[in-house]
């Protein structure tokens, strides 16, 4: 068994917590077999997570205009708000790492089976379990309001007040403190 598995060996059909699952059976593993140095091999999982990361970071961009191209070949629907809370799931799409077949791209009717062909309701993409869907964020520029530039200076001094507040806390034996021990790395 190896650290990890190679792109495209993970199961599809597997959900979020399937994955989180086979992920901390995968890591129990390889803490029982006592075959890795488990500070060395954390190091080295760290360097994957920031390579990973940079992967899907520099995807992104590409992806959704791909899933934006995939929409409008298959329907021509406007694309809703994100709603508070709503997630911007356009990087599972990173994740597929597969060519994704312009031409085969179907509507999402009840009863369709799971398929590595994308699947397109409105603005989400599904595969197999996965889904991916194309929204907006609307942001505002607050900065011209006398008011809110007022509460905003006003949260900050309060804040410099609280800090210094904690550090001379931090100076009194009858402040409790609590010790925990962290490992970080650094690349």
């Amino acid at each position: 068994m190896g650290l990890i598995k190679p792109i495209g060996t993970l199961d599809r059909n597997l959900s979020k917590t399937g994955l989180v699952r086979l992920a901390s059976d995968h890591a129990q593993q390889i803490i029982d077999s006592g075959n890795y140095d488990l500070l060395k091999t954390y190091v080295e999982m760290k360097r994957y997570e920031v390579y990973i990361k940079a992967i899907i970071a520099r995807l992104k961009n590409h992806s959704v205009a791909q899933a934006q191209e995939l929409r409008a070949i298959t329907q021509h629907p406007t694309v809703a708000p994100v709603q508070e809370g709503q997630e911007n799931a356009t990087e599972s799409m990173a994740a597929s790492l597969l060519p994704m077949p312009t031409n085969s791209a179907t509507s999402l009717d009840e009863g369709d089976e799971p398929t590595d062909d994308p699947i397109v309701r409105n603005n989400t993409i599904n595969y197999n379990t996965a889904s991916v869907q194309i929204t907006k964020r609307v942001t505002y520029d607050f900065t011209q309001d006398t008011e809110w530039q007022r509460l905003t200076a006003e949260i900050a001094s309060l804040k410099s007040q609280l800090k210094q507040r904690e550090e001379y806390l931090k100076t009194l034996d009858a402040t409790p403190a609590h010790v925990q021990e962290n490992v970080s790395v650094r690349l």
